[in-house]
């Protein structure tokens, strides 16, 4: 295997992670926790899924257009104000979570049977430029390894951090 598939296996693993990260972190928090911040800049979980919901309902098309097109545009949304409008923070936590998990699944299934030639076609993004596949998916895990990190250092209980 060479270093370039392991990279991309890597990759993938990465990302199928998240939702898994997402349900073992918060596995027995009460809807209180879930929604409770622990410090005043910090998101509560509940925060933190809408944003990666969100950051996934923008990306995952772009993946599939850079895979269907040649050299497709993609446009920049903001994934607050995404997450806002869709209202992803009111939703059920586990409801959310479980529609997250589903659709992840679907795209680590099509990335994982990507050739070398797939993850190097291009779209362009209307700010950032050419970005190929490869650099997409990058930039999608990073992001929420980012957030996960951030959801993994909440701790219970915060009785004398609750605002």
């Amino acid at each position: 295997m060479s270093n370039f598939q392991e990279h991309i296996n890597t990759l993938i693993t990465r990302l199928s992670a998240t939702p898994t990260r997402i349900a073992h972190r918060t596995t027995g928090w009460n809807r209180e926790q879930l929604q409770t911040s622990p410090a005043h800049t910090a998101w509560a979980a509940q925060d933190i899924l809408a944003h990666l919901r969100a950051a996934d309902d923008i990306v995952t098309p772009r993946i599939y257009m850079v895979l269907t097109r040649e050299n497709p545009s993609l446009s920049a949304y903001d994934e607050r104000r995404w997450a806002e409008i869709a209202r992803y923070a009111r939703q059920d936590f586990a409801i959310s979570l479980d529609l997250f998990t589903l659709r992840r699944a679907e795209v680590v299934m099509v990335l994982q049977n990507l050739d070398s030639e797939a993850w190097e076609r291009i779209g362009i993004h209307e700010v950032l430029g050419s970005v190929s596949l490869l650099e997409i998916v990058q930039g999608l895990v990073e992001h929420e390894e980012e957030h996960c990190t951030q959801l993994e250092a909440i701790s219970w209980p915060l009785s004398s951090q609750l605002l």
